[in-house]
């Protein structure tokens, strides 16, 4: 018996106004300052939305010059059935009114050089509701805190703007989360196929038809597709392109040059009351995996 964990790495921006240049700007965000402060805010009142459910930082500890936190998703509506080995199923009726089902999150923070590391699962909280989340804290007009996945910048490279985009599959987790500039670009990438005059189809796939298309002919989707790239909401982004129109056609996966981590915990590692891998237990290994880490995050990954 063994759970596979998957762990995604970060860095955390901050996107503002500058009023005297005229131009929004993104810069490195330090959060040291915002989770020391939210330590002195009382656990229950640690609370913010998250689509139809609330969401509560839960702990927080400083260790190793980092910050561990724990986050948790509570599910008020929805609930599942308890299924019995005997065939019966039933509800979960004892539960009161101001209680839910909490579906958790691990974090790891390293102020020294920005980075978050998250652990989650398929019920818990996105990215983009962490960093909302923090946004709220500092509580600063114009300001949005952002979560960057590191990305290696040889990926990128695969793909350039002169090269004859054929195709791309997207993937996006939670489309309602996503950047802005993810929002928007997905909508100019629905836009494209107008500047063509060749049938084109989107599931969202979008590609050039098969039969028909010229060889030199492409889909201007470049920019777009980078936008997209940087958004941690992103789950694929599986492009067909060519180097020039004599080339045959390469395919590159721009997600999967991402930095992230697995990890299979054993049954030993499952708590028997909980019946699942303590947050405590995430974290210990997350220092681990972290120090492993740490000099491709400062001397490659970007």
């Amino acid at each position: 018996m063994y759970k596979k964990i998957k762990f995604d790495y970060f860095k955390v921006y901050a996107r503002s106004y500058d009023q005297e240049k005229e131009v929004m700007e993104e810069k490195l965000c330090d959060l040291g300052k915002v989770i020391e402060e939210a330590q002195q805010i009382d656990v229950a009142k640690r609370v913010f939305s998250t689509g139809t459910d609330l969401a509560r930082l839960q702990n927080i500890v400083s260790n190793d010059n980092k910050w561990e936190m724990h986050f948790i998703r509570i599910r008020k509506v929805d609930f599942p059935l308890k299924a019995h080995d005997n065939g019966h199923i039933g509800y979960f009726d004892d539960l009161e009114e101001a209680e839910g089902f909490g579906e958790e999150l691990s974090a790891l923070y390293d102020p020294s050089n920005t980075v978050i590391m998250l652990r989650r699962n398929k019920h818990s909280l996105s990215p983009s509701s962490i960093a909302n989340f923090f946004t709220s804290l500092i509580n600063e007009v114009g300001l949005t805190v952002i979560f960057k996945p590191l990305i290696h910048p040889d990926s990128l490279k695969l793909l350039k703007k002169d090269h004859l985009i054929r195709s791309a599959e997207i993937a996006v987790a939670d489309v309602k989360n996503a950047s802005e500039k993810t929002k928007k670009s997905l909508g100019s990438i629905i836009s494209k196929p107008e500047e063509i005059n060749e049938p084109v189809y989107i599931n969202f796939k979008i590609a050039l038809a098969q039969k028909g298309s010229r060889k030199q002919s492409r889909i201007p989707i470049y920019e777009d597709i980078m936008n997209v790239a940087t958004d941690p909401n992103a789950d694929k982004i599986d492009i067909k392109y060519k180097e020039d129109e004599d080339a045959k056609v390469e395919q590159v996966d721009l997600i999967e040059n991402r930095l992230f981590d697995f990890h299979t915990f054993t049954k030993a590692d499952i708590n028997p009351e909980s019946r699942n891998i303590l947050h405590q237990t995430i974290i210990q290994r997350m220092h681990l995996l972290y120090r492993k880490r740490i000099d491709e995050i400062n001397n490659i990954y970007e």
